[in-house]
């Protein structure tokens, strides 16, 4: 144990001074990664990590500890468990500004890095817009950056088997997927490119689960939040022919996923997988949802889906344009007796001159 001196007004005493656990250095080194590659994913830098490593910092820093743990894929339950190891207090709604601090520094170099459930998912997401540069996504509907806020919220989550834990948990991802949606919203105000190429089939099939018959018997609430959620779209098409294309193709992709900065010199995919049917199992640790990859010989393979989706838009009719998009989008909704609900939604995102979401 080491000692301190204190000087007193009557004499000097040594006061043990703490030795906290090596609990974290453990969690690194069975990780089976390097330093580079935690302060990767992590985004604490090499040199605080090394520090670490070598026992030079004896009381990691609350949002070091956290960082480094959710990179990892540890859920909020414990990472609070080793937070108390340290001496800190549960994560609550302060820890996140340094948290996402830390996220925005990641580096996405060199190698495959696989994706857990949601929080892991929704960390790379905001990291990655904070990028910019062109996007390209591939997948059955649009970008789930034009989700409202409360529909994105009702989308299946990880369980955590603590109370505390769980609504950190919530708030936490609502924190994210904000910080996303800012992002998102300042990389158009730079002139950004955003492609998105949907398959009809998938596209229409996800409509008529979210908003037909059935959906407006279960839940009219989502309903109306996946009509704005269209409308977003469309309204970006709308306002901005030339920087926000919707492209529907006769091409189901073998993949749903994002090129970031496509037309950069170092472009990044991210793939997720897509879970056809959901039996309402409790979440498992380290679900695996897909792969980030930034090696040439994985994005080559990604740019050629893209390219076999560009030579299957859809030919029938304008409906690739800006307007046709819209007509088309509409029809969808008029379908299901939604086309009045769907007009108001869009009419009131029109008002407004920029880009505005729900």
């Amino acid at each position: 144990m080491e000692f301190v001196n204190q000087k007193t007004p009557h004499k000097d005493t040594l006061i043990p001074m703490r030795n906290f656990p090596d609990t974290l250095i453990k969690i690194i080194e069975k990780s089976d990664l390097n330093v580079n590659q935690i302060s990767q994913i992590s985004g604490i830098s090499n040199t605080y990590l090394t520090k670490l490593l070598k026992a030079r910092i004896n009381h990691p820093g609350k949002d070091k500890i956290a960082s480094v743990l959710l990179a990892l894929n540890y859920r909020i339950t414990d990472i609070n468990l080793i937070l108390a190891e340290y001496d800190y207090m549960p994560l609550n709604h302060h820890d996140i500004p340094e948290i996402l601090k830390n996220n925005r520094k990641r580096r996405f170099e060199g190698r495959i890095v696989p994706h857990f459930d949601y929080i892991y998912f929704e960390l790379i997401m905001a990291a990655l817009e904070a990028i910019g540069g062109t996007k390209i996504i591939v997948k059955n509907r649009p970008s789930g950056i034009f989700l409202p806020m409360e529909l994105y919220m009702m989308k299946e989550f990880p369980v955590e088997p603590d109370g505390q834990a769980a609504r950190f948990f919530m708030t936490f991802t609502r924190n994210i997927v904000t910080e996303r949606k800012d992002l998102f919203l300042e990389n158009c105000t730079k002139g950004f490119r955003y492609e998105t190429y949907m398959c009809k089939s998938c596209l229409e099939e996800s409509l008529e689960k979210n908003i037909g018959p059935s959906a407006v018997k279960t839940s009219p609430v989502k309903v109306e939040l996946f009509t704005k959620y269209f409308a977003n779209a469309v309204s970006a098409s709308l306002k901005f022919p030339d920087q926000h294309y919707h492209r529907v193709v006769r091409q189901c992709a073998s993949f749903q996923f994002q090129i970031q900065d496509a037309h950069g010199e170092n472009p990044k995919v991210s793939f997720t997988s897509d879970r056809k049917h959901n039996y309402n199992n409790n979440w498992e640790q380290l679900n695996m949802e897909g792969f980030f990859s930034n090696a040439p010989g994985i994005t080559d393979l990604f740019f050629n889906e893209v390219e076999k989706c560009r030579n299957a838009v859809e030919e029938t009719g304008d409906i690739n344009t800006a307007e046709g998009f819209h007509v088309y989008i509409r029809s969808l909704f008029d379908t299901h007796s939604l086309g009045r609900q769907f007009d108001q939604a869009l009419a009131e995102l029109m008002e407004y001159q920029g880009l505005k979401l729900y």
